[in-house]
């Protein structure tokens, strides 16, 4: 009898490890979000094809992370948006 319960509280141990060790780090509900959505075949957010203002956004992005040692970006066949009618923006 003695070695029935051993083994029981033991099997009830072991279950419960394994339940909570499956439960832990679930997501939450919560997503990464996403990074921007590219040009296909570059490193270019599609925002540069909309508008000037895209553009602008970007080059600054570029400007503020950029390092002698960072990768070249591949701009591919991206075609970036111009704007004749805006008054120039400060990069």
């Amino acid at each position: 009898m003695h070695k029935t319960l051993m083994n029981t509280r033991w099997l009830a141990v072991v279950s419960a490890t394994t339940l909570l060790a499956a439960c832990g780090g679930g997501g939450g509900g919560t997503t990464t979000p996403a990074g921007p959505t590219l040009v296909v075949g570059t490193d270019v957010p599609v925002t540069v094809e909309h508008s000037a203002t895209g553009v602008v956004a970007f080059a600054k992005t570029q400007l503020a992370a950029t390092s002698e040692t960072s990768d070249p970006l591949v701009l591919g066949d991206a075609k970036l948006a111009t704007d004749d009618a805006s008054e120039p923006a400060d990069i």
